[in-house]
């Protein structure tokens, strides 16, 4: 399928003119308009927008009027046919029908415009917009009332084109948790991969992404976004499952938005309504091609069809720029909010439902991999007792014993010893460097053999880094923990002899040898605040030397241009927000440690392409939806959980929210408080389905909670997933973001708690 030209002109028979003369009154066509559609006038402006460039109604020599905007430093841009339908019966019979606007009608600060677009002798779609200016913006308020009644949907669509002189490798496009400029890490066949950019196409569902905003970063520093300000979302089951090609349903209150290009047409973006999309289906290795889903109203009178749709005109920014702008003008427009939980409550949930988890087998102690969130059935990897990434268990061991200095309890003991033996079972379990693995069987104290458990980078300095903060934590509090350091230093040593010389670190090695088997250096953000932290502990400067080269080869290679890559060890070199994360941290930590300006600009670039992974808009559950068959259950907010990476948009789970200190010292060190209410998001937002006192879901305990949910269309369809487990980062990353806040700023966590 490709999209209609803007040159194609709406026909109607002579019997179709006699029909539209016919309903004159229904068109409710006032005498002002007719006199202003008829009026010898050329051209009418609305107003200008920041950048410079007029938005302006002009009216053709047929007496037809379009859109243009030009002037400024943008590229022109037109449409001369605003009233765009889609008819379709079927995914084999699809047609579609345009119309300039036949009438305008100016106020002190809007322009009501008017288009008929007519489908055979007895239909007709009746447009009226609603066109007006804010700032930098320019927002359409459409409604379409049918009359006549036909079999099939119908959809519309706001569209605009380019200047033919703006070539489609010119542009680079901005989807939050989906595309980031460079598509080539973001999978084949996902909504912003290398595919769907061959095909010259992004068109990306609502539902798919984390706010309903697309943009266009243009040569000259000029860009385009396009946002819904106001978005539903309504679905059915059948529709998020992808049930079936076409589907026609009053209910769908979901659009799409985006870019394309046709042959032989300039560059076109915009928006439709329903959501009418293509998508690759398949996993990674299927080559099946893309397959157009087709989703419409009914053609009779009543058919709810009303939307919003806003274009914000940007200037002199870079790739970064507009990805930032967009976003927080996106954020400006939905305004998120979340309801408050209860931190005290959560915490102390959270705590003891961790601590409950701690298994030990002769004199091995460990938090098990995977647990089921509804059986007590256990899986076959239970016994899996892994650092960093999904297991976290140094860092649980860590939060059991700060909780342990908070409550000097039985129960506060309890978890400490528990801690201290969760620490001392891994060191017992991986004594040599090079590590054979970055975890161990818990019923054989022996190192795992297994892809999930090799020796990553980031799995094992993620955990090393917590350990020596505990390090420093308890030898402050008069307990000595020698071979907690000795254990590190090894392996610290060691790695500075991995990096190479452009400051780069293998994301990977083979099990106990110096071979990586991940040459690739897109992790190397991940050491860098271990090896931060060891050089203030020995006072060797060559620690801090090896982190500032490692950071500036992340800056280099991803961050300037507005991507960070490979956080998620199961998901290499792929676009996605933990890598955004980790490199946020990495900086943060290089600027702690150096008071450099530098790093704290490249931490504030990281931390706003990281929180655009973040959903900002309450999308509903299906409203057919069983939600004793739903996994997130109907009536929760979706304002706080994270899309995970670019190859599964729209999938999403709640690691962000072990972000939450970062984001509050981002705040301190920069002033621009819209970083505190991420931090407030963060805190909040992302434990909406952790099973309280009152609130158990369906899952089998307090403290509870699965580790994602799919948002987007596909699978299993929006509020489902692929599984019900629960893993240790679950809750090691909620209470990281609660305890590091407060030890962060006590004051500030008084203030974000409530």
């Amino acid at each position: 399928m490709t999209f209609a030209p803007l040159s194609f002109a709406a026909l109607a028979s002579r019997r179709s003119q006699r029909f539209l003369q016919q309903l004159g009154l229904f068109l409710g066509l006032t005498s002002a308009l007719v006199s202003a559609a008829s009026a010898a006038i050329e051209r009418v402006n609305l107003g200008q927008l920041e950048n410079g460039a007029t938005v302006s109604f002009v009216r053709s020599a047929e007496g037809a009027w379009g859109l243009e905007i030009a002037g400024g430093t943008a590229p022109t841009i037109r449409q001369e046919q605003p009233a765009q339908i889609e008819i379709f019966t079927s995914a084999d019979d699809v047609r579609t029908r345009s119309a300039a606007y036949r009438a305008v009608e100016k106020s002190a600060d809007t322009i009501i415009a008017h288009a008929t677009v007519c489908e055979g002798a007895d239909v007709a779609f009746n447009v009226r917009d609603t066109w007006c200016l804010d700032g930098a913006a320019v927002t359409v308020n459409r409604t379409i009332e049918v009359a006549g009644r036909a079999p099939g949907g119908f959809g519309s669509s706001v569209v605009f084109a380019l200047d033919p002189s703006v070539r489609w490798d010119d542009v680079a496009c901005f989807a939050p948790g989906a595309l980031y400029g460079d598509p080539t890490h973001d999978g084949a066949r996902s909504p912003g991969g290398t595919l769907n950019y061959a095909a010259r196409r992004f068109l990306m569902r609502e539902d798919l992404l984390p706010a309903p905003v697309f943009a266009l970063s243009l040569p000259g520093g000029a860009s385009i976004a396009v946002l819904n300000p106001s978005p539903r979302g309504d679905s059915t089951v059948a529709d998020t499952r992808l049930a079936e090609s076409a589907m026609i349903d009053g209910r769908f209150q979901f659009g799409a938005l985006g870019a394309w290009q046709n042959p032989d047409r300039p560059i076109e973006f915009g928006f439709r309504f329903p959501g009418t999309a293509a998508f690759f289906t398949g996993g990674p290795e299927a080559t099946t091609p893309a397959q157009w889903f087709y989703r419409g109203h009914p053609i009779e009178p009543g058919a709810n069809h009303h939307y919003t749709v806003s274009f914000r005109f940007g200037a002199n920014e870079t790739f970064s720029d507009t990805t930032r702008n967009a976003w927080r003008w996106a954020w400006s427009q939905l305004q998120p909010s979340v309801d408050p939980i209860d931190v005290d409550l959560m915490r102390r949930v959270l705590i003891d439902h961790l601590h409950a988890q701690a298994a030990t087998i002769d004199g091995r102690t460990g938090i098990p991999f995977v647990l089921s969130t509804v059986t007590d059935t256990l899986q076959w990897n239970w016994t899996m007792i892994a650092m960093g990434f999904v297991a976290k268990n140094i860092e649980c061991a860590d939060l059991l014993l700060r909780e342990a200095e908070r409550d000097p309890s039985p129960r506060g003991q309890k978890m400490r010893e528990t801690g201290l033996a969760i620490i001392a079972s891994m060191i017992k379990a991986l004594p040599t460097v090079p590590l054979q693995a970055t975890g161990y069987d818990l019923a054989t104290g022996e190192p795992w053999d297994h892809h999930w458990l090799a020796p990553w980078l980031r799995n094992a300095t993620e955990d090393m880094r917590v350990l020596i903060q505990a390090y420093q934590r308890e030898r402050a509090l008069g307990r000595e923990h020698p071979e907690w350091f000795g254990w590190v230093k090894t392996y610290v040593d060691w790695l500075l002899e991995q990096q190479r010389p452009d400051g780069s670190f293998p994301r990977r090695w083979n099990p106990g040898t110096n071979e990586p088997a991940e040459p690739t250096g897109t992790t190397s953000y991940s050491p860098v605040p271990l090896l931060v932290l060891m050089s203030g502990e020995t006072g060797d400067p060559k620690y801090r030397e090896a982190a500032i080269r490692a950071a500036d080869y992340v800056w280099e290679n991803w961050g300037q241009r507005g991507l960070y890559i490979g956080g998620a060890s199961d998901n290499p070199n792929i676009t996605d927000k933990e890598a955004g994360m980790l490199s946020m941290e990495a900086f943060l930590s290089l600027h702690e440690a150096t008071s450099d300006a530098r790093w704290l600009e490249r931490a504030r670039r990281a931390a706003d392409f990281t929180e655009t992974w973040m959903w900002i808009w309450n999308m509903p559950m299906p409203l057919d939806a069983d939600d004793a068959e739903l996994n997130y259950k109907r009536g929760v907010s979706t304002i706080g959980p994270q899309g995970i990476s670019a190859l599964h948009a729209g999938s999403v789970d709640e690691y962000l929210d072990w972000a939450v200190p970062s984001y509050a010292k981002l705040y301190r060190l920069t002033g621009d408080a819209h970083y505190l209410d991420v931090a407030r998001i963060l805190l909040h937002g992302t434990k909406s389905m952790v099973a309280l006192p009152g609130r158990q879901y369906d899952l089998k305990g307090i403290g509870w909670q699965q580790e994602g949910w799919r948002f987007g269309p596909g699978g299993r369809g929006r509020g489902n997933s692929g599984h019900r487990f629960w893993l240790p980062w679950i809750s090691a990353n909620h209470l990281a973001g609660i305890m590091g806040l407060e030890e962060f700023e006590p004051e500030l966590f008084q203030q974000l708690s409530k």
